[in-house]
């Protein structure tokens, strides 16, 4: 496993640990050749997208509604 600390655009970091299984993931995603190196903006690009993803599916999902009883 390996820590990696990706810049923001927004001038944040990501810090992430990479595996190898997860960087298969995402050069399946992305359709990445195995001789091309997966690039910091690939790992945050795919990030970005998969919480973006699941933030969405999570919000149209009723049972994930907070309701503020106070």
């Amino acid at each position: 496993m390996q820590k990696k600390i990706i810049q923001l655009p927004s001038g944040g970091e990501l810090e992430i640990d990479v595996t190898p299984k997860f960087l298969s993931y995402v050069r399946h995603h992305f359709k990445i050749p195995e001789h091309d190196d997966v690039t910091d903006d690939d790992i945050r690009m795919f990030v970005h997208g998969s919480v973006k993803s699941a933030l969405d599916n999570a919000e149209s999902d009723p049972s994930w509604v907070v309701v503020d009883d106070s």
